[in-house]
């Protein structure tokens, strides 16, 4: 089976800035990716690039075995998009929310599956509040249920969990780990290392260009038997910095 997302020799610029220098990253199906970097690093761009939202100057960006650009209508139906700016509706309940965006999705019966999500999130006891009353880990809850009306195939999370305080964003992983095992792929980006352990696999970014990739606990293997990952970004970026 091929990869659910695949970036071959990507690059992209706004102006003169190389936001991606030459990427090169594959996820698998079914897994939880992370993509690890400080802010400008090229996450967003990249995520933006597999969304369809963007088109690549250079290389070549397949997602689900489609063009993402090309595509992009038959994109919105099998991927789920929570991005840094994710927008709902402060004037809206939650039930409305979520109705709001399976309409957008074209789902006519997404009653059962806007129930479900809302167990799943522990909002039921709260469907008739407008969003804009809710904390902020609950806004975030919200959106995740909002980006999974349509049941994708893979979402795409952009920094989904920050500005979120520490108990919100364990709930928010529990909901991830179990839409994992449902057998959706995700890929979100994150600049927290305690997060990035939880992946599957991760990709080490920095300035545009993949520093480091695989299994968390084989990039710190390969470092020391007592390494973190912050120590083996810090170690790449040292390396690169040195390299003639």
């Amino acid at each position: 089976m091929s990869a659910a997302i695949e970036l071959t020799g990507v690059t992209k610029r706004y102006g003169a800035t190389e936001a991606l220098k030459g990427l090169t990253m594959a996820v698998d199906r079914g897994e939880m990716f992370g993509l690890i970097g400080a802010d400008g690093a090229g996450k967003t761009t990249a995520i933006r690039l597999m969304g369809g939202l963007l088109r690549p100057d250079a290389g070549s960006v397949r997602v689900l075995d489609r063009d993402p650009a090309r595509d992009h209508r038959w994109m919105t139906e099998r991927v789920g998009y929570l991005s840094q700016r994710f927008s709902l509706y402060g004037d809206l309940t939650i039930d409305e929310n979520i109705a709001f965006f399976a309409e957008i999705h074209g789902v006519s019966r997404y009653h059962q599956r806007r129930d479900q999500l809302l167990d799943i999130t522990q909002l039921a006891p709260f469907r008739t509040r407008r969003a804009d009353q809710l904390s902020g880990g609950m806004k975030q809850k919200l959106a995740l249920a909002c980006t999974l009306v349509h049941e994708p195939d893979l979402i795409l999370l952009d920094e989904p969990t920050t500005g979120v305080d520490p108990i919100s964003r364990r709930e928010f992983w529990k909901l991830l780990s179990e839409f994992l095992a449902q057998g959706i792929t995700i890929l979100m980006s994150t600049t927290y290392m305690d997060e990035a352990e939880r992946c599957t696999r991760v990709a080490l970014l920095h300035e545009g260009r993949l520093l480091a990739g695989g299994e968390p606990s084989r990039l710190r293997a390969s470092l020391r038997a007592d390494a973190s990952l912050e120590d083996v970004f810090v170690a790449r970026l040292a390396t690169k910095d040195t390299t003639p």
